[in-house]
Order: C-alpha cells, then sequence, then structure tokens
C-alpha cells in the first residue's frame, strides 16, 4: 500500500472515529477515547507496510514480545503488591500496547516513504 493511502485510511477513521463521538450520547463521550481505537488501522498499516518493505510480517514478533510483556507484569503485580488488580493490568498492558505500536508505525511509515 502506498504511503498516502495509509494516511488517508487513518485520517478517514480517524474522522469517523470523531463524528461517531460526537454522536454519541454525552455520558459516554468521556469514555470514548480516540487514540485507543486508533490503534486497529494503525496496526494494519504497520502489517502492510512490513509486508512490502521488509517482505516480513513484524505483528509476530509484536505479538510474541506483548505476550511476555503481559506475563512479565503480571507477575511482577503479584510479587510487589500481592494480588493482580485487572483494570489496572489491562489499562497498563493496552496504554503499553499502543505506545508500542504507535513507536513501531513511524520509523515503518518513514521507511515507506522513500
Amino acid at each position: 500500500m502506498i504511503w498516502y493511502y495509509q494516511l488517508l485510511l487513518l485520517v478517514v477513521v480517524f474522522l469517523v472515529l470523531v463524528i461517531m463521538k460526537k454522536m454519541a450520547p454525552r455520558n459516554m463521550r468521556k469514555k470514548i477515547k480516540i487514540y485507543n481505537l486508533m490503534v486497529i488501522p494503525v496496526v494494519y498499516c504497520v502489517l502492510v507496510t512490513s509486508l512490502t518493505q521488509l517482505e516480513l510480517s513484524i505483528i509476530p514478533f509484536l505479538t510474541f514480545g506483548l505476550g511476555l510483556l503481559g506475563i512479565m507484569m503480571t507477575i511482577v503485580y503479584a510479587y510487589v503488591e500481592g494480588e493482580i488488580i485487572y483494570r489496572v493490568f489491562f489499562k497498563v498492558y493496552f496504554r503499553f500496547f499502543s505506545i508500542t505500536v504507535y513507536g513501531l508505525f513511524i520509523p515503518m511509515f518513514l521507511l515507506n516513504i522513500k
């Protein structure tokens, strides 16, 4: 996929999410985070870019690495706090997943522009 198609896809998804957030009931607007929902098309763009530029998908490596991170986080939470609070665990894990995906997307996108 050419880089400007990826950019167009992300802009269109972002605009659709903004419109959907505006149309949502007032009490749900605070709960909807657009940057959390944008992770899905960004992962797709990373997949397409890695397949076209590197001829190898990065997604299995990303999945394996984040799986190991989840296991390590579980062990650390169980050791430090004595219990695992699922809400906190999944919030921190998804935030780290988002940062990793966005951090991986930027160099892959710049690699695709060349």
